[in-house]
């Protein structure tokens, strides 16, 4: 007996000294059995170590597997967000069933450049492939968006399997085994929930180009901007379609686009944003932000050939993120605060996209576990975005020509207050045009010269000279307060009181005594500058006063300065009981006298006084005739209006004593 027992020790021991080691350790072989049917999730059965540098071959991951410190997935998909490290994962399965199976393992996230895949026999035989984002699309086993490894499986073999896993992108190792028949009900599937999807977006987005072309409405051609770019090229390569579909040669192709195509995505998220909610008018302060982000979008495009891909995947993973909950926030403010209906669509359309989009990259940033929803929700939250944008554009073209027929309507409006305007300013005109003289006296030894040039249409000046006498003219010059219809209404009066003063006051300050107690209570508180002269030819004197006009100018050629005449007096209308004393000065032969408004001033305004200007332009022009001055007058008029339209009105009388 105890011989017996000693000799069963020695083998016991014999065998655990000289047995090999197990290639897959802290692992139990997965029965054929347990993954018939449907596909099988493998994170229950994972075992994985880290690596940096990268290895490559069978042997030295079998070392790395008996020498490294392991982990298992334990029922977790591994997650392990943006790394630079290669992940080795391990598992084993036997065929317990006496049929022949052909079994398809593959990895369902498409953003892996480099996916190496082991089978080690227990013949010794060893399958390999190595595939990949970097890798053209025929590496792979299967026509499949994901990385597949088809295996066979001989009655009652064990087969254990190495997949190594790098990226430049998020790290997810959905890793997954089927039977062949099975895996291709899930391809399946899948190309149809994709299918759908896609149909989607792209007959919505040829609806709203349509659409666009109806109204014209820009709003509706970024939108068609926005889905073409993210939800159908950025999600062509999100779902690893791009070298199923269009290029399965060019894989740096398929891997550099990535980026572009992120970023392009977010740059068309701004001006769809800005349209939709219309921010020029509902936020201006929010548009601006809005422009400078797509501008570090655009500055973000521009550095992709010189930044590294991770660091620039990093970047659009934390701008997305960023402009998630801005553009949720915008949207919020937009629709409840400012209360535009339209962004109500936007808010609860992107809080689906932000909600998929969110999860996708807390996925990807290893922070959210990958399942079903983490996988899918990005494109179900846009297809409802989707749908739920196109009933926001309907919105919101109902609410443009609401706003549109109201400001048709208040431009009608203002059209015929215009058109009213315009006919008043055509009767003012025509009403002051008829208290100007039409023809100036003439009298022999005297020559007159008028100038009179409204600011506007209708201007605020009046002048008038009306024979008295047999060898008087009188002459009155006036500054009317305002201009269009009152002034010509005021002007009108002033005429009024003119002419009947006329009737019996022979001397200027009796005339502007006899306006004032006219006009005086009338004029609404209005008041006017005005200058009465009287010329005796016979006599040869002149008579003036003044009402706080400006003063007139008398000079000859043989003046050594101007000589400025300016009897004291109130404006006219500040109070009935006004007295307007009168000054007489002797008139000779060659005499020049210029009455004027204050307007002509600005004329000779250069940086210093424009009266000062003008009285040195008339010492310098004091022997030309009164023709002369009124041509250069006029020329100084023509200059000032190449520069802008005049301030004030110009009127001005020139007399010449023959």
């Amino acid at each position: 007996m105890k011989q017996t027992l000693t000799l069963i020790l020695l083998c016991l021991f014999h065998t655990n000294l000289f047995a090999e080691p197990k290639t897959c350790p802290i692992t139990i072989p997965i029965p054929f059995s347990s993954i018939q049917g449907e596909p099988f999730d493998l994170s229950g059965q994972l075992v994985y170590f880290t690596k940096n540098p990268p290895i490559h071959t069978v042997l030295e991951v079998s070392d790395s597997f008996q020498t490294l410190p392991l982990e298992n997935s334990n029922g977790v998909i591994p997650n392990f967000g943006n790394t630079n490290k290669q992940y080795w994962f391990c598992f084993v399965i036997h065929n317990d069933v006496n049929d022949y199976k052909r079994i398809i393992t593959y990895i369902k996230y498409p953003l892996l450049d480099e996916v190496k895949f082991f089978a080690l026999r227990e013949s010794g035989e060893i399958s390999e492939n190595t595939q990949g984002r970097r890798y053209p699309f025929e590496n792979r086993d299967r026509d499949y968006r994901g990385f597949s490894f088809a295996t066979d499986l001989l009655p009652s073999e064990t087969v254990t399997y190495f997949v190594g896993i790098k990226t430049d992108s998020s790290m997810s190792v959905p890793l997954m085994v089927a039977e062949e028949k099975n895996f291709y009900t899930f391809t399946t599937w899948d190309t149809l929930l994709q299918g759908i999807y896609f149909g989607i977006v792209g007959v919505m987005s040829i609806y709203n180009l349509f659409v666009y072309f109806m109204v014209r409405d820009k709003a509706y051609i970024f939108y068609v901007l926005y889905l073409c770019i993210s939800a159908i090229l950025f999600q062509f390569s999100l779902q690893g379609l791009l070298p199923v579909l269009f290029f399965p040669n060019s894989p740096e192709l398929v891997y550099n686009s990535h980026n572009l195509l992120y970023f392009l995505f977010l740059l068309t998220c701004f001006p769809m944003s800005i349209t939709f909610m219309n921010l020029k008018t509902n936020a201006p302060m929010i548009r601006k932000w809005f422009l400078g982000l797509m501008i570090l979008s655009v500055i973000c495009i521009c550095l992709l050939p010189f930044l590294s891909y991770r660091l620039m995947n990093q970047t659009g993973d934390i701008f997305s993120f960023l402009l998630a909950f801005f553009a949720l926030f915008v949207s919020y403010y937009v629709a409840f605060v400012k209360k535009f209906p339209p962004a109500r669509f936007y808010f609860y359309g992107y809080f689906m996209v932000i909600v998929g989009g969110l999860a996708t990259v807390l996925k990807y940033m290893g922070l959210f576990p990958v399942n079903v929803f983490t996988e899918n929700s990005f494109q179900v939250g846009m297809a409802i975005e989707v749908l739920l944008m196109a009933f926001g554009l309907g919105d919101r073209i109902s609410v443009v020509r609401e706003e549109k027929d109201k400001i048709q309507l208040k431009a009608e409006i203002d059209k015929q207050k215009l058109i009213a305007f315009g006919k008043e300013l055509k009767l003012a005109q025509k009403l002051q045009e008829s208290t100007l003289p039409q023809i100036l006296p003439k009298f022999p030894g005297l020559v007159i010269k008028t100038g009179y040039f409204p600011a506007s249409l209708v201007g605020g000046d009046f002048y008038d000279l009306t024979v008295f006498g047999k060898h008087q003219i009188c002459c009155l010059i006036a500054d009317v307060t305002g201009h269009g219809v009152p002034a010509a209404i005021e002007a009108a009066m002033l005429k009024i009181a003119y002419m009947q003063t006329l009737a019996f006051a022979n001397k200027p300050g009796k005339v502007l005594e006899s306006i004032n107690v006219s006009l005086a209570g009338n004029y609404k508180n209005q008041f006017l500058t005005a200058s009465a002269i009287f010329i005796d030819l016979e006599q040869k004197l002149l008579k003036v006063a003044n009402a706080g006009h400006p003063a007139l100018y008398k000079f000859n050629e043989n003046s050594t300065s101007i000589e400025v005449i300016r009897p004291k007096g109130k404006l006219i209308g500040y109070s009935k009981e006004v007295q307007y004393p009168e000054e007489t000065h002797k008139l000779s032969t060659g005499d020049k006298i210029l009455l004027f408004t204050d307007g002509i001033w600005d004329l000779w305004e250069n940086g210093d006084s424009g009266e000062e200007e003008l009285l040195n332009w008339l010492l310098r022009r004091k022997s030309e005739s009164v023709e002369s001055l009124y041509g250069g007058i006029d020329e100084h008029i023509r200059l000032r209006n190449q520069e802008g339209p005049a301030d004030d009105d110009i009127t001005f009388i020139l007399f010449e004593i023959k």
